[in-house]
This record gives C-alpha cells, sequence and structure tokens, in this order.
C-alpha cells in the first residue's frame, strides 16, 4: 500500500513538474516583444537570442526576420544581416525598407559583384508577381474564380443572344486572369519553400570548378555574397552569382533560404 501510494505521489509530482514549466512557457507573441524591448535597450546580443528562440519554435514572418536582420546589423554580423532581410524580402518583396537596409549592410561586404542584366520579360513578370504577398495573389485568384463563376452561370442562364455573348468573352478574360493569378500563386508558394538561394558566411572561399577540393580554382568570395544555388552533389552546392559566374562550393560555406 506505501508503494502504492509513493507511485501515484510521484506521478503527481512529475504532472505538477510539467505544468508548472507549460506555466512558464512564453508565447511568441510574448517573446516578440521581449526580444523588441531587449533590442530598444541595446542588449542586441539578448534580443538575436530571443528572436532567434521564436525562429526555433517553428515560427516565421518578414517582420521577424527583418527585426532580427537589424539585430545582427547592430551586432556588426553583416552576413547574417543581409541573409535574414533576403529571407524578409523572400515574403514581402515590395518592403522598402528591407530593400534600403541590405544595400546598407552590403557596403560591409568586400564583393562588390556587378549584375547581368535580366531579359526585361523576365524582369516584367517578376514585378507583377510581386507587387503582393503570396497571400494577397491566393485572395485575387479565389475572388477572379468567384467572379468567372458567376459569369458562366449567367451565359448558361442568358435569355438574350447580347447577354450571352457578353458573358462568353467576360468568361473568357475572366478564366485567363485566374490562370495567371494562379500560376503566380503557385510559384511563389514554391518560391518561398525552396531554398535555391544563400550568403556566403566563410570569410574566403575560393570557388571550384566541380566538387571537389582538388578541382580548378575558379575565383574567390568572401562572407555575405549571396549566390543561387543550381544543383546540389553529395556536401557540394552548384552556385552562380550575380554576374553569371558559375563554380561549386562546399555546402556548409553558405547558409540557404
Amino acid at each position: 500500500m506505501k508503494n502504492r501510494t509513493h507511485i501515484i505521489g510521484m506521478i503527481l509530482l512529475v504532472v505538477t513538474c510539467i505544468m508548472a514549466n507549460d506555466a512558464k512557457a512564453q508565447k511568441p507573441e510574448e517573446l516578440l516583444i521581449k526580444a523588441n524591448t531587449l533590442y530598444n535597450e541595446s542588449a542586441y546580443d539578448s534580443a538575436a537570442a530571443v528572436y532567434e528562440s521564436i525562429i526555433n519554435k517553428g515560427y516565421s514572418s518578414s517582420t521577424l526576420f527583418y527585426n532580427l536582420g537589424n539585430t545582427y546589423y547592430k551586432i556588426g554580423k553583416y552576413p547574417l544581416a543581409i541573409y535574414y532581410y533576403e529571407k524578409s524580402l523572400k515574403l514581402d518583396p515590395k518592403n522598402e525598407d528591407t530593400k534600403h537596409n541590405i544595400e546598407i549592410a552590403q557596403a560591409f561586404i568586400s564583393d562588390k559583384i556587378e549584375s547581368v542584366p535580366e531579359f526585361f520579360v523576365k524582369t516584367w513578370w517578376k514585378n507583377i508577381s510581386n507587387s503582393f504577398s503570396i497571400n494577397t495573389w491566393s485572395v485575387i485568384t479565389l475572388v477572379f474564380f468567384g467572379i468567372m463563376l458567376i459569369c458562366l452561370f449567367f451565359y448558361f442562364t442568358a435569355k438574350t443572344r447580347i447577354l450571352k455573348k457578353s458573358m462568353f468573352f467576360v468568361g473568357i478574360a475572366l478564366i485567363a486572369i485566374t490562370i495567371c493569378s494562379f500560376s503566380i500563386t503557385i510559384k511563389k508558394s514554391n518560391y518561398i519553400k525552396s531554398q535555391n538561394e544563400g550568403i556566403i558566411v566563410t570569410p574566403t572561399i575560393t570557388v571550384k570548378s566541380s566538387p571537389s577540393s582538388s578541382s580548378v580554382d575558379l575565383f574567390v568570395l568572401h562572407e555575405g555574397s549571396k549566390v543561387k544555388i543550381l544543383d546540389h552533389t553529395d556536401n557540394w552546392d552548384k552556385i552562380k552569382i550575380a554576374s553569371g559566374s558559375i563554380g561549386c562550393l562546399p555546402s556548409s560555406t553558405i547558409i540557404k533560404y
């Protein structure tokens, strides 16, 4: 009987401890307020640790990444600042403050890489895609899809030839718009989920011609430089920089987003 009572007592103690820990566990909103307060108090290292803890809990937002980017900028860790600014921009591509901060942080990076001009159609399509966030594009797609269904209803129930013809052409236009907005939504979703871009975090690294340390040296990159990931082989990544140059780097030298 005593043993049974002892076991029950232990179980109650464990349950009590778990409940106490849950009570002490802070919600992401509370942690965000704490991190912002630490940032405003210039306790940047502590603020960065709290922001990172929020991300480690599985939460993400353009504002969270932006704040962490600002924190690492204040600390002087410019590659990490650029990394989180880029992650923020990926979620909110129209944010001018983020773009401005990236330019400021890049001033502290050794590599000044000139970008190859894009084909105007690609630039035009990218500007349209970046006009809205993925959530807004999702809403636009649903709205036009709903209007399209209404037009189809009026098309099949129209009693006059003029109305039927009008609904036909309007419906065709709405179908085209819906397909385009849906395509943009899917593409943006895949882009956000993908990790085909990255920032160099090794102070100095030599880009190789193939995924091998014994291959030919091509050029040198420094921490903070942005790269596009083209392929992954074993522990190597095939990368491309803004100038169009291509080579291979060890995966450990890049943090991807």
